[in-house]
């Protein structure tokens, strides 16, 4: 139960976390290690039930600040992962037992093919790919824009698989145990020493390509929008709770514009009432006050200006809501974008008839369902001067299909609004800015982020935050982005083929170690017969 808990405790602090605010990013480097040691302590039959308490663990302590937003999302999101744990661990064991010399490196492959797999789907979540705690370490995850973020998770995963597998080796060896683990008389096979040195290889290659890559945009056009971060808890609803961040939103944002500023970004669901439903069927006076309020304000803007807003149309006498982006000239709505990729359970959960019951629980705490978009919007804001700019709505900007989506489509800049004020934690909002790093770097496009509390920010195509916003105040960002369109990268002409390339080498390997298991027993059952 120790090494359960050590890991669990290493894998959490290797991010934002509870203790450090941005994150102890040196221990997602060994975090494994105890992993590796318990999977060969525990019997095969007992692998999934240690891997369900390890996900659990692992994602509560990561996944603190859940508890901050729903007592059930605290509960469900580390169930999930006790869940994929429970999958996993047996496949760890699996490759251990049955590539006796080489069963580290197996175990190294089958967890990249994890973190893979379990960013796909309904349930995907990038939350705790192990790239991502080395956001700060630029020159480091430069390969990205080669790999993807997967590229650098294999790098960082491997000492630990390395030292674990190091360790099980020694200790075998070991008549004494762990007092004589490091015995001077025992030598170092070169299976080790290979491994050593492949990962110093790799790690001074990636970073040296890293310093080589390094975009320079010192001749590039800027764009001057201004990001506004309003500080007000758009999760709570009422018409006194709109009027109060409507309020904030006019008063930051005519600060802002003082600066004559070239455009105006507003965060996820920064207005709630769908503005264009409420004006057409004006059944709710007061949201069609409110919207009216806004639109006084934004009849008198000459500058293209952003908002996050629930925009609800009606299909065959239905109402269907969307979490959008809208653009407005004036007060003239020209052009939007329909959220993608939405949050499961809490804006979509497609199992209603099979879980009805869970569903009307989502539904009676006011949870906002939304339908998908299916474009891949780009702005184009050449007319004003500016650049070509798409969205991305919150938990969007952590896949990285989706960037490199609206970048194939045009866009010259990225652009993510968020909501993470359900949270006080600054972790949270950490973690979340922590992947958008990747989606600039991974295109080498400049992105800017509105949020609600937190992070607004100005990201380059480097992936060094150039300007940002405390949390948890209210300002504003006049930025000064770079417009760089000067590289495709391989990672967005080819996409997440180094993804592809994971799963190649992890399957076969899983059946290479699985089918003998299985002829043995077939034989084992014969005999018994």
């Amino acid at each position: 139960m120790g090494l359960l808990l050590l890991g669990a405790l290493l894998f959490a602090l290797g991010f934002p976390n509870f203790i450090a605010d941005w994150g102890w990013a040196p221990f997602a480097w060994i975090c494994l290690v105890p992993v590796v040691l318990l999977i060969r302590r525990v019997p095969c039959w007992a692998s999934p039930l240690w891997g369900a308490v390890y996900g659990y663990t692992a994602y509560a302590l990561f996944n603190f600040w859940l508890a901050t937003f729903n007592p059930v999302s605290f509960v469900l999101v580390p169930s999930i992962y006790a869940g994929w744990f429970f999958l996993l661990f047996p496949l760890l064991a699996l490759v251990d037992r049955a590539f006796r010399h080489f069963g580290w490196l197996a175990q190294w492959l089958v967890w990249g093919a994890f973190e893979v797999v379990r960013t796909k789907g309904f349930l995907g979540y990038s939350y705790g790919i192990m790239g991502y705690s080395q956001y700060g370490w630029r020159s480091l995850i430069a390969i990205a824009d080669i790999f993807g973020v997967m590229g650098v998770s294999l790098l960082v995963t491997f000492p630990s698989f390395l030292i674990g597998g190091w360790l099980l080796d020694r200790l075998a060896a070991s008549p004494g145990g762990c007092k004589t683990l490091l015995h001077k008389g025992q030598p170092i096979p070169r299976r080790w020493k290979a491994g050593g040195i492949a990962f110093i290889a790799a790690l001074l290659l990636a970073n040296v390509y890293g310093l080589a890559s390094r975009v320079n945009y010192k001749e590039a056009p800027r764009w001057r929008p201004a990001l506004i971060q309003h500080n007000i808890n758009t999760w709570l609803t009422g018409i006194e709770a709109w009027k109060n961040a409507l309020n904030a939103l006019l008063e930051e944002s005519h600060l802002a514009l003082e600066a004559k500023p070239d455009a105006l970004v507003w965060s996820e669901t920064a207005f709630v009432p769908s503005i264009e439903w409420h004006l057409k069927y004006r059944r709710e006076r007061e949201k069609v006050n409110l919207i009216n309020t806004l639109n006084d304000f934004l009849v008198q803007q000459d500058i293209p200006v952003f908002i996050g807003n629930n925009d609800g149309t009606q299909n065959a006498g239905t109402r269907q809501d969307y979490n959008a982006v809208l653009l407005f000239d004036g007060d003239e709505i020209v052009k939007r974008y329909r959220k993608i990729h939405l949050v499961p359970f809490s804006e979509h959960f497609p199992y209603a008839k099979i879980f009805p019951r869970l569903m009307d629980y989502i539904q009676s705490q006011g949870t906002p369902l939304y339908l998908s978009g299916d474009e891949f919007t780009v702005f184009d804001l050449s007319p004003e001067g500016g650049p070509q700019v798409s969205p991305l709505i919150c938990f969007e900007d952590t896949f990285g299909y989706l960037a490199r989506g609206f970048v194939l489509e045009g866009a010259q800049v990225l652009m993510n609004v968020s909501n993470d004020s359900w949270s006080p934690e600054p972790a949270c909002a950490i973690q979340h800015v922590s992947m958008a790093i990747f989606r600039s770097v991974e295109n080498r496009r400049s992105l800017v982020r509105a949020t609600t509390s937190g992070l607004t920010c100005v990201i380059d195509p480097n992936g060094k935050i150039i300007q940002q916003i405390d949390l948890f105040t209210q300002g504003h960002i006049i930025g000064n982005v770079p417009i760089f369109t000067g590289r495709d990268t391989l990672y967005t002409r080819w996409g997440d083929w180094f993804e592809m390339l994971i799963l190649i080498l992890a399957v076969p390997t899983i059946a290479a170690a699985g089918i003998p298991l299985l002829m043995q027993r077939k034989r084992s059952a014969k005999g018994h017969l």
